[in-house]
């Protein structure tokens, strides 16, 4: 315990430069006993940063929002001193050498992008993971918010994605690692996608685990746990769960948790954890600001509400939220049971992929494990150090080029995504220019490992995602209540 207490003072002082940390528990917000914090950081004139955390205990929740905290203040800061230059890649591969930069459409690009090798784009460095050597990316990568960047036409919006944080390099690095293979693995297997994977929790090898999921039944909250996936031989799995029983909140039936991990019964206990932090975090970001006031002190309150900038927010993530605060439960119930709460197939814990064997190893053999992954499919991390040499803290935005990332939010997709689509037959991936479909941007060599050129219906991923919107991107804290506020004071 007083291991904790020295990370999460650890954490404070890495960030006390950038602002105010405002750290807020979140558990009486719900009623699973699972410890949840919110930790924010006010700047004059800044949106607000914010982490969350979530544990058995509150200094265990209390690491994981000042850690996620770091992860996002360090990067904005990084991004804000390195303003990197303007170049193209085919200027840069000219003059530099092909091993100079990443190709863009390596990256995931949207489809249908305005892009070409000629097009002029804000570059910063990296490095390979592996041999050390500097490399330049796109800014837009590093960054995780528009806010972080300078004014200008960009390709993506900017994701959290790939942050890591830790007391070494290689924690950090490989949390960044699984984070995006979580999200490679599931980006067209869930949500609007689900394929109604049920996991049978035959073999659960943490007690306190079942103990939790034990208790939440009591509560009348039905837990799913569903498999995105075993891409690279890990289990990526994420839990959903219907509350019977009182929910304070009718967003409490939306919650979900997440995780990618080699050994298959630490995947379940972070994605069970997130599912229960997310009840009572999704109340503390977006909920009812009267309700909010029974956990959070006036003043604080009042901070973080001023904090608000509805410009930097995207106009369909609040829209779309403000959306679903006016439903109760049954209504959303409704949104989610032919998709989230959906059951086609079952597979056994037991048979996912289980390379740790609940062996407790260090931070460098688990990010040895990982890279083995990606190498056996010839993919490379790229990691940008965010934070100061001389903190304690390390904190890094890790890019892999190659791997799947939010198709049905922003329309990226790669040629492992089309591959997959065309596999099961899935109409968003069409063989020739039909319609308002958009071209999905490939070098020659991927086009044909993906099985040919490929058109992304977009009219329909946003048909299929609709009201769903929520699941994929959600508004800052408090913007929501922020836009219902000015909405209904524009009504009257």
């Amino acid at each position: 315990m007083s291991e904790l207490q020295d990370i999460a003072a650890a954490f404070r002082h890495s960030v006390k430069t950038a602002g105010e940390t405002i750290v807020v528990p979140l558990q009486g917000l719900d009623r699973t006993g699972i410890a949840v914090v919110q930790a924010n950081l006010l700047s004059p004139g800044k949106p607000a940063l914010t982490g969350h955390g979530y544990g058995f205990e509150l200094v265990e929740a209390e690491v994981g929002a000042l850690g996620e905290l770091c992860e996002e203040v360090h990067n904005a800061r990084w991004v804000e001193q390195n303003p990197g230059f303007v170049s193209s890649y085919n200027e840069l591969v000219r003059t530099r050498g092909a091993a100079a930069a990443i190709d863009p459409l390596q990256l995931c690009l949207p489809a249908g992008a305005s892009y070409d090798g000629d097009t002029r784009l804000r570059w910063v460095e990296g490095r390979r993971w592996r041999s050390g050597e500097p490399v330049l990316l796109p800014d837009e990568w590093v960054a995780s918010h528009n806010s972080d960047l300078p004014p200008g036409p960009r390709l993506i919006t900017p994701i959290t994605n790939g942050l890591g944080a830790g007391f070494d390099l290689e924690h950090a690095v490989a949390h960044g690692i699984m984070e995006l293979l979580q999200r490679h693995g599931n980006v067209v297997r869930f949500r609007a996608l689900d394929q109604g994977v049920v996991i049978d929790l035959d073999a659960v090898g943490d007690p306190m685990v079942a103990g939790l999921l034990d208790h939440l039944k009591q509560l009348g909250i039905v837990v799913t746990a569903k498999l995105a996936g075993t891409d690279f031989d890990i289990t990526n799995l994420y839990v959903v769960g219907d509350d019977r029983g009182s929910p304070i909140s009718p967003l409490q039936v939306t919650a979900c948790g997440e995780a990618a991990h080699p050994d298959r019964n630490r995947a379940l206990r972070k994605a069970l954890l997130e599912f229960c932090g997310s009840r009572a975090r999704k109340i503390g970001t977006h909920g009812e600001l009267e309700l909010l006031r029974t956990v959070m002190p006036a003043d604080q309150m009042e901070r973080q509400l001023a904090a608000v900038q509805l410009d930097h927010e995207e106009p369909r993530a609040l829209s779309a939220m403000a959306e679903w605060l006016d439903m109760d439960a049954a209504g959303l119930r409704t949104r989610l049971e032919s998709t989230v709460f959906s059951h086609t197939s079952t597979v056994a814990f037991s048979t996912l992929p289980d390379a740790d064997s609940g062996q407790t190893i260090s931070s460098a053999a688990r990010l040895q494990l990982l890279l083995n992954r990606l190498a056996a499919e010839d993919l490379e991390p790229v990691v940008v150090v965010c934070s100061p040499p001389d903190d304690v803290v390390k904190a890094v935005k890790v890019v892999v080029p190659g791997l799947e990332s939010e198709t049905m939010s922003y329309g990226r997709i790669g040629w492992r995504g089309v591959q997959q689509l065309r596999a099961r037959g899935d109409r968003l991936i069409l063989d020739s220019p039909t319609g308002d479909a958009r071209r999905v941007l490939l070098s020659p060599d991927d086009e044909a490992r993906a099985g040919g050129p490929a058109w992304f219906d977009a009219a329909y991923a946003d048909q299929l995602v609709g009201s769903l919107y929520p699941l994929y991107r959600e508004p800052g804290c408090f913007a929501a209540q922020s836009f219902r506020q000015l909405r209904e004071a524009s009504h009257s």
